[in-house]
Order: structure tokens, then sequence, then C-alpha cells
């Protein structure tokens, strides 16, 4: 049987529905409570359990556990403690940590670096070289392909984070490993996409890093991310924006919090503004980076060879005088 316990903490918690703890909570211990104490650690605003069930399937209508704040049943216990602490004006049991280890704050701030970062070495006329060593936050314009072979693929995409890829080795090369960079998508059909693009580079160093969903990276971190949308059709922003919910009257989108919150110390976006704007989260999202000069449009040709200018006081050179870049 269970022993006896002062106190027992539950990471994650946001992450685990209530049925699987409810044995934990309910133990006894020769009559008496197992545990005396619970703390609970996690953040209802990044993504929630995976549950199969339908929003419809998992609607609370039992009188009983409405009373108690059980609406539905793809909700964490953690996240429903919350809920019922502030309906009742009290939060007397939640404690925020005001204090984080991971990001700069020039990215948890969501805020433009306009100090050079710090590379030991880069080659200033390369414009990638130079995106990367001036700016903590960039979003890359990728207008998606012309003949794509599926909406939840685009190579345009790929190749841009191959070069982006490249461009971060190749600045970090003395101190590069699997947990230097990593990349985040939504659609697992866009891995096997990348992953022939960074074979063509032959630097075996990038065939180590982690490329993956957004799901599978909650709870990772790495000096960089690059987040591709990768989404081509406006319908697919119903996926991008699943886990979206609101928060006293603010919108909370979870998958989006997740992403923005795994880079230690630079992040790069990727995607196509004109489909992401019809979502006012990502239309605020890419403002926020235009108003501070962040947003790279550049066509690929020249992006991937870095033949473009970058310093936050200059406007692009590029040879296409139809194009520019706000960086």
């Amino acid at each position: 049987g269970i022993k006896q316990f002062d106190l027992a903490i539950i990471d994650e918690a946001s992450q685990i529905l209530e049925p699987n703890l409810l044995g934990i909570l309910c133990a006894r211990h020769k009559n008496q409570t197992a545990i005396d104490k619970f703390i609970f650690i996690g953040d209802h605003k990044q993504l929630p359990a995976v549950v199969q069930q339908s929003e419809r399937e998992s609607i609370v209508s039992e009188p009983e556990l409405i009373k108690i704040g059980m609406s539905d049943c793809r909700n964490s216990l953690f996240e429903r403690l919350i809920n019922i602490q502030k309906k009742n004006g009290s939060e007397e049991f939640i404690l925020m940590m005001f204090i984080q280890g991971r990001m700069h704050p020039e990215i948890s701030s969501l805020k433009h670096q306009l100090e050079i970062l710090h590379c030991p070495s880069y080659d200033k006329s390369d414009g990638l070289q130079n995106l990367i060593a001036s700016h903590r936050l960039a979003f890359i314009v990728s207008k998606g392909d012309k003949n794509p072979i599926s909406d939840k693929t685009t190579k345009d995409e790929a190749i841009r984070k191959s070069a982006l890829l490249k461009t971060i080795y190749t600045i970090n090369k003395n101190n590069f490993n699997p947990q230097t960079v990593g990349v985040i998508v939504p659609y697992r059909n866009q891995i096997a996409l990348i992953r022939k693009e960074i074979k063509q580079l032959n630097i075996p160093a990038l065939s180590d890093i982690t490329i993956d969903t957004v799901e599978r990276y909650q709870g990772s971190e790495r000096d960089f991310i690059i987040y591709g949308f990768t989404v081509q059709k406006i319908y697919q922003l119903e996926f991008l924006t699943g886990n979206v919910f609101k928060d006293n009257g603010q919108t909370i989108d979870r998958k989006l919090n997740v992403v923005l919150t795994r880079a230690r110390k630079q992040l790069f976006l990727i995607g196509n503004p004109q489909i992401l704007s019809y979502n006012i989260i990502f239309q605020k999202l890419i403002k926020f980076i235009d108003n501070r000069q962040g947003v790279c449009d550049i066509p690929t040709e020249y992006f991937i060879q870095g033949k473009f200018s970058c310093s936050p006081a200059d406007k692009t050179s590029v040879p296409d005088s139809r194009q520019k870049l706000n960086v």
C-alpha cells in the first residue's frame, strides 16, 4: 500500500485529466489520508491534455458537477481549481511565478532586440548571418508554394528553415550541439520535407536536431527556435487555433504560447502573413514584430543566398525593387 506523505507535488498538472489523479488524491494509509497536502504546478494557458472526444461529447450537463466547476471533461483539475478561485474572487491559493530562467527578456516580453547579439565571428555582408547576429525575434515571410503537394506541407518554408539552420550552424560552429536549435511545425508531414532539405546541406550536426510538432515540444527548450506556421489555406487556421480560450476577456492561444516560450535566446517565425492575418492574434503578432522592424520579406533566392541587408536602421537593397525588408 501507499505510504504516508506530508506533501506531494504534481508537475505539469495542467496536462493531467481529473480521473487520472483520483487514485492518488483519494489514497488512504491506515484509515487516514495518505497525503496531507498537494502542490500543483502547471500552466493552463499552454497545451492541455490530449483528448480524443469532441467538444460536444465533453460538455458536462449534470447540475451537481457544474456546481463544483466541472463544465468540460477535457479540463484538468488544475484549471478547474483556478477557475473556482477566480470565480469566488479569491486567489489566495494561486501563486504565479514571476521569474523564469529560459527566455531572454527580449523574447519573453516580445520586444525587438536592437543591440547586436554576441556573435564571435560572422560575415556582416551576408544578410542571413547579419539577421541572426542582430535579431532576437523576426518574422520571415513565406508565401507558400505555387503548386503545393499538400496543404500540410510547404517546400518554400522548408527551404528557408534549412537556410536558417545552415547559418545558425555556421555562426555557432564551435559550440553547436543538438540543444542549440530546434524546429517546430504544426504538421508532421512537414518534418520529412525539412529533413530532405537539411540532408542536401551535408552538415552531419544538423541531422541530430529535433524537428517536431508543437504538442511534442512542450516542456523542451533550445537556444534558437524556428517555427513555421506552414498553413496555405484559410481553413487551416482553425487547426492552428484549436486550443484558444478566453481568460478575463483576453483571448489565450495555448499552442502559440508554447511556441513563443521554447526559445532561450532567439526566435524565428516563418509563414504567410496574408493567410495568418485572418486570425486576429496572428495579425497582432505580425504587426507587433513589424512595428519593431522585424518582418523579413525577401524572395527565396536572395534569402537563402544572404543577398539582402538587414541592419535595423537600413532598408533592403534587393535587386527586385518590388520587394522590401522591414528589419
